[in-house]
């Protein structure tokens, strides 16, 4: 991902430090795929808490960078890096449906030992769908949840949809990007959201997406409902993709969850915005140690 575009705070460049000094590890899954996760343990005092961060679809590592900065030297902070991306090592035979997405988190939790009660996941968009399912797949429990837009179900758009089932994967780039792109600037005004987004276009590969067709019927309501953990929510306010009162809807049904209203995509993605969100994450933790 190409992160020059992605600056709003005036003067400000993106620093990148969490991705530049992280380690970078090849998790084996059960299935036999590998995926790529990049942690800073090296960087903090091993008893910090453990902050698993699955972000959504296909997003790449320069989309979050300002927030991971503030994070990553409080926490032991792991980046959770999905098999729609060019990163991850799987083939035809590996799939992508919400149990298996579900049980790649948890392999990851066992690959580095974590103990449970002294990790929080957080996770945004389709990751906190994902996040949603590990804890209804087994009635899991961890030290905290934090859910960052959560949606009901992962869309794509309508006219997408009977494409992907029927055309192969290898048309993507001259049929199914095209109609992204136009579905996106129709649907989005010039931001760098909508650049964003083109970029993970841009980055997009067939094989690997078609397997998320899989999961585009799952209705998430029923997982969120059975999370019995401390759990905060963040809204979706002015953003043009995610719904704000999906994200209170989520909210209400779990039980003793908090809601954090966002002012806008900028605030959590990028500086002083970023910072902010940052104090609001240490804050929430900090009263789960009490």
């Amino acid at each position: 991902m190409n992160k020059k575009d992605y600056v709003p705070a005036k003067g400000y460049t993106t620093a990148a430090l969490f991705y530049q000094k992280s380690s970078k590890d090849y998790v084996p899954m059960t299935d036999g795929a590998e995926l790529l996760v990049l942690n800073s343990q090296t960087d903090t005092p091993s008893e910090s808490i453990n902050l698993v961060f699955i972000p959504g679809f296909s997003t790449g590592p320069f989309s979050w960078n300002d927030l991971w900065d503030c994070l990553y030297k409080d926490y032991n902070l792991f980046v959770v890096e999905k098999r729609e991306l060019l990163s991850s090592k799987i083939k035809w035979k590996h799939k992508a449906n919400m149990n298996r997405l579900a049980e790649d988190i948890e392999n990851i939790v066992d690959y580095f030992k974590l103990d449970p009660q002294k990790t929080v996941l957080m996770g945004t968009c389709l990751g906190s769908s994902l996040i949603a399912r590990v804890m209804a797949r087994k009635n899991n429990t961890f030290f905290g949840l934090i859910l960052m837009n959560p949606p009901r179900r992962f869309f794509l758009p309508t006219a997408l949809l009977p494409l992907g089932y029927i055309l192969p994967s290898f048309t993507m780039t001259i049929i199914v990007k095209p109609i992204i792109r136009t579905w996106l600037k129709m649907t989005m005004e010039s931001s760098p959201q909508r650049d964003l987004y083109m970029e993970i276009i841009a980055n997009a590969h067939g094989m690997r997406w078609k397997k998320f067709l899989a999961i585009t019927r799952w209705d998430s309501f029923d997982d969120y409902a059975q999370i019995k953990c401390p759990t905060c929510v963040l809204g979706a306010s002015e953003d043009r993709v995610h719904e704000d009162a999906i994200a209170r809807e989520v909210a209400s049904l779990i039980e003793g969850s908090e809601f954090i209203e966002s002012p806008s995509y900028y605030w959590m993605h990028f500086h002083p915005g970023a910072g902010e969100y940052a104090a609001e994450v240490s804050k929430f933790i900090k009263k789960l140690e009490k």
